[in-house]
């Protein structure tokens, strides 16, 4: 059976893990990531030539695909940064 009680979280444990080293960089690689992610469309729409930057970003648009997968790549390595100590 699970318990759930708010009133016990150990703050101070929490604290503490957050402020290893392994844990802050993972922390920071994920938001990274995540950013990377989430401005794939408008990256790649500025790194395009002068004249076609009006045009949307299509799906298939190797920049594009680039920045995702990197932004996916830097989630992973942060998630297992953080797992493994």
């Amino acid at each position: 059976m699970l318990k759930i009680m708010l009133g016990a979280i150990d703050f101070g444990s929490f604290i503490a893990r957050i402020q290893k080293p392994h844990v802050m960089v993972g922390l920071i690689l994920a938001v990274i990531g995540f950013a990377l992610i989430l401005l794939a469309r408008r990256i790649a729409s500025v790194a395009r030539k002068e004249e076609l930057r009006d045009l949307p970003v299509e799906n298939d648009n190797k920049v594009f695909i680039t920045i995702k997968a990197f932004g996916l790549v830097m989630l992973l390595v942060a998630l297992i940064i953080m797992v493994f100590e």
